[in-house]
């Protein structure tokens, strides 16, 4: 037993350096698709210079197919200026081959004569750093990578005035949109309803057009691990943590349990969201504006998310960022990985041939599923001089054409995964054979079980909130303390219960839930009623 054990430290303490070092690349480790196995079969890819190029022209020969007028704007000399994360919706579109200078973007230049300028900024520093932009007098973006958990501070902004752009006039626009053409029908209700915002006029504003959907704490299992050890899929946490304890402590497999985003920025808190709502814990109360999230049922979310990957995780499991997840399950350092399926994109293939995705797991006493989403997003800076050229951008990045282009490993070194916005047309074209496959054994039903199991966004029940407060202007802040706390569980600092104590009691003295920080129409049981959906949002025809 004692030798046992030592094998594991030692193997643990040779993973120290990943959660501090080592990143992932965004573009795929294991070469291309050409014999990967999957629920579609194998599909070619081109080389990189031969795929965007491709593209490209696909993405222009789309546009044409739209009754508007893309060379509008074409004689007024417009530079737009993009501030992007470091992400695959970023570096899909702005790579380009060695020794090539035009990108996908480039071809849009080609279409409309509107140059396009991306500023990328890596993620662990892009959401500050936007805010502080869009909060300056001299904000140097056009247009912005806009996510579903910042997004509601972006449209209250610092001052009730929205740092980003309605984009339902754009829409309605006959001279600027072919409505049949952009359909907005392809993308799920929930996922429009959950980037729009409420003003105080009792107006909607839709803040950004979707490029990206997914869903959070899904689990990835090594076929190859569960099928030594034995082990069947688990189908709860319970069974989930022993899994992982079992893969831990196998003399079998030269493997840790599990890995999971820990860190203590905002984001990481997403996939221990879905095992919290699962467990039956609420962050806030709304009506009595006080936290909840130290309330029994997230106290017990937290220790069991808490024990597992301080048990059975990596090495100073509280630093592991989304690169650091991505790459202790790519480098086979882990036999489970908790996650979102979007991950696949950047595994390394042939990790991604020996893996099972398996929809969200069961809570306590058979609980079902409460699943934590984001959205990947583009919008228009309420400053940019010129915000119905970029419009025209948002419509021609975030097209049918763009979102199979992001949603499917398209060229050597690609590996984006980062659409399925408009995800039922995505599957048909996958399925019809018309672009490359998803990886990793159940990924579809996943992602189907997943998005199904989301809160929010239904008109029919006004009180279904989303997971996490993305419809306050709050929601980083909130999440933020949480995400701390959790941190600071994980790595064994803290119990639940003090950490959510807290957090809680940050959240209550810095006047996060005050009707100054959250107006009251971020908060009336009536956000989702009393809508004309296809009029608001132009899905009228599509």
């Amino acid at each position: 037993m004692t030798d046992r054990i030592t094998e594991h430290i030692s193997r643990r303490s040779a993973l120290k350096s990943l959660a501090v070092s080592g990143t992932v690349g965004l573009a795929g480790c294991g070469g291309v698709f050409s014999e990967s196995e999957t629920e579609y079969g194998p599909t070619d890819v081109p080389p990189k210079q031969a795929g965007i190029e491709e593209w490209g022209q696909k993405l222009n020969e789309h546009a044409r197919e739209a009754n508007i007028d893309w060379e509008q704007f074409k004689d007024d000399d417009i530079t737009l200026t993009f501030g992007m994360g470091l992400h695959p919706y970023s570096t899909t579109f702005s790579t380009t081959a060695e020794g090539e200078e035009k990108a996908v973007k480039d071809y849009f230049t080609d279409l409309t004569g509107i140059e396009i300028e991306y500023e990328i900024v890596s993620e662990d520093k892009f959401w500050s750093e936007t805010e502080n932009a869009l909060s300056s007098d001299d904000n140097p973006y056009d247009g912005i990578m806009n996510g579903l958990w910042p997004s509601g501070g972006y449209h209250f902004g610092d001052d009730g005035t929205s740092w980003v752009r309605d984009l339902i006039p754009f829409i309605n626009d006959a001279s600027l949109t072919d409505k049949k053409w952009l359909k907005m029908g392809d993308f799920r209700r929930q996922t429009i309803e959950l980037m729009s915002y409420p003003n105080a006029d009792g107006t909607v504003e839709l803040t950004a057009l979707p490029n990206g959907i997914e869903f959070y704490g899904g689990t990835a299992i090594h076929k190859p691990t569960f099928e030594k050890l034995g082990l069947s899929e688990p189908t709860n946490f319970a069974e989930l943590e022993s899994c992982a304890k079992t893969i831990a402590e196998s003399n079998e497999v030269d493997r840790l349990g599990i890995v999971s985003r820990t860190s203590s920025a905002t984001l990481s808190a997403a996939n221990w969201g879905t095992m919290f709502k699962t467990y039956g814990g609420e962050w806030i109360d709304r009506e009595e504006r006080v936290p909840r999230l130290n309330e029994e049922q997230g106290v017990a979310s937290l220790e069991r998310f808490g024990n597992m990957l301080n048990q059975y995780g990596p090495v100073d499991p509280g630093t592991y960022d989304w690169y650091a997840n991505n790459n202790a399950y790519s480098n086979g350092d882990v036999g489970i990985m908790y996650s979102t399926p979007q991950t696949s994109g950047i595994v390394d293939t042939q990790v991604m041939r020996e893996t099972k995705w398996l929809p969200p797991l069961q809570g306590p006493d058979g609980r079902d599923p409460v699943v934590d989403t984001w959205v990947w997003a583009t919008g228009i800076t309420a400053t940019t001089p010129n915000p119905e050229a970029a419009w025209l951008y948002l419509q021609w990045a975030n097209s049918r054409m763009a979102n199979l282009l992001l949603s499917t490993r398209q060229w050597e070194g690609d590996g984006p995964r980062a659409g399925y916005a408009r995800f039922n047309y995505i599957k048909d074209q996958v399925q019809q054979g018309n672009a490359p496959p998803v990886p990793g054994e159940g990924y579809i039903s996943a992602f189907e079980e997943g998005m199904s199991a989301v809160p929010g966004g239904n008109p029919d029940d006004p009180s279904s909130y989303p997971p996490v407060p993305v419809d306050t202007p709050q929601n980083m802040n909130i999440m933020g303390e949480a995400a701390k706390a959790m941190s600071s569980v994980v790595s064994g600092q803290r119990t639940a219960q003090a950490a959510l104590d807290s957090a809680a009691s940050t959240i209550e003295s810095n006047g996060y839930l005050s009707e100054e920080s959250i107006p009251a129409r971020y908060v009336a049981d009536d956000r989702f009623l009393d809508r004309d959906y296809g009029q608001q949002y132009g899905t009228n025809g599509s």
